[in-house]
């Protein structure tokens, strides 16, 4: 039987945030024109969302949060002057909850390299007041530098990808969608080189679509230094191939990680077995040194 923990059990000293309550006023948005409405969230904070997107906006606007399990474990994690670092960081709820969490004296690190996705998140943490602690970069993270095509499905630009798409895949996802995709070039750059000077992170959101791997691989200089850094991260081995998902997991393990997945409720549930996760569907992992 499988032990779930809270994350007070595993990191004694945090307290874990209480239950987040939906916002009372659902749809609650004003349209400001050129695609954009704006909302107010679960914090209070406003965000100015992409009113033809159909996978985040949705959430933010009825209930005014996006991924529950996630926002609490991170919401518990990000302490007052902590550099956290948001990868994916789409319109940044997660790196405005950052901010909001690490002031004073902290910073937030933001990637996302989208255009109309990076406008966005530059207007949230503008609007927010958390320009001064806000270090936004239009780039995707990978294991090179350079450039790379960026797979865009209209609509659903949360799935955006800079990892190799398999014809079938574009097709199929076009078919279900009812939209077309296009590819755009985008920087590319390992976090080992953009955050050379910076001594240590110490709590890391990685959403890239399948390409946590790459992420992991151009980052190992500065996860190494960070002894005690904790790692929110999605995990799709359907998506990533089970051979990169394998080793990705290997490597996590070689850099020291205990490896727990994350339940709903937010509570959590260690595994040991990598045969077991590489057999799951869908995961959002934390990781965290023993």
């Amino acid at each position: 039987m499988q032990m779930v923990s809270r994350i007070g059990d595993i990191l004694p000293g945090i307290a874990e945030f209480p239950p987040i309550i939906k916002k009372d006023d659902p749809f609650g948005g004003t349209y400001m024109g050129d695609g954009v409405v704006m909302t107010r969230i679960w914090t209070t904070h406003l965000l100015r969302l992409s009113s033809g997107d159909m996978l985040v906006t949705p959430h933010l606007l009825t209930l005014g949060i996006n991924e529950p399990h996630n926002t609490r474990l991170l919401a518990s994690l990000i302490q007052p002057q902590d550099v956290f670092v948001d990868v994916g960081a789409n319109i940044g709820y997660f790196s405005v909850i950052g901010a909001w969490r690490a002031w004073p004296g902290g910073q937030v690190w933001s990637f996302e390299p989208h255009p109309k996705l990076y406008a966005l998140l530059s207007d949230n943490m503008t609007i927010n007041g958390y320009e001064a602690i806000a270090h936004r970069h239009r780039l995707a993270l990978s294991d090179r530098s350079g450039t790379a095509t960026m797979r865009i499905f209209e609509g659903y630009e949360a799935t955006s990808t800079i990892r190799d798409v398999p014809d079938d895949f574009v097709r199929h996802t076009e078919q279900q969608t009812g939209r077309l995709s296009r590819t755009i070039e985008v920087d590319v750059v390992r976090l080992d080189d953009i955050m050379r000077d910076v001594p240590e992170i110490h709590v890391m959101k990685i959403d890239a679509e399948g390409h946590e791997p790459a992420v992991i691989r151009g980052a190992v200089e500065i996860l190494r230094r960070s002894r005690n850094i904790r790692i929110v991260m999605e995990f799709v081995p359907f998506i990533m191939g089970l051979p990169e998902a394998a080793a990705h997991l290997a490597l996590c393990r070689e850099l020291g990680f205990a490896i727990y997945r994350i339940e709903t409720d937010a509570s959590l549930i260690r595994h040991d077995d990598d045969g077991v996760l590489l057999g799951i569907g869908f995961s959002d992992l934390f990781l965290v040194r023993d």
